[in-house]
Formats: C-alpha cells, structure tokens, sequence
C-alpha cells in the first residue's frame, strides 16, 4: 500500500459542515470522498493540454 499524505486546502466553514455532514449521511469518510473527487478530477484534467490558470 502506499503511503499517505495530507492535502491541505481551505473551504468557508459552511462548506465544510456540508460536505462533513453529507459524508456522514452517506456513512463515507471524508478522506475516502476527497480522494475520490481528486482521483475524478486527474482523470478529467490530468493529460489536459490545455494550460490551467
């Protein structure tokens, strides 16, 4: 297994009493969905030619 890391972001503390609550009604962790949505978004992004800003 690989190691893992932290990844830091910052987000309103709204966003984040959303996204913390609607893990918790989905019974996922919220790494577990962070690391999905940043997997889905390398797979969209991650051989995008285009320049990002």
């Amino acid at each position: 297994m690989e190691k893992e890391v932290f990844v830091r972001g910052r987000v309103p503390e709204s966003v984040r009493a959303r996204f913390k609550a609607a893990c918790a009604l989905k019974n996922k962790t919220m790494d577990s969905v962070m690391e999905s949505l940043i997997l889905e978004w390398l797979k969209e992004n991650e051989n995008d030619p285009r320049p990002t800003k």
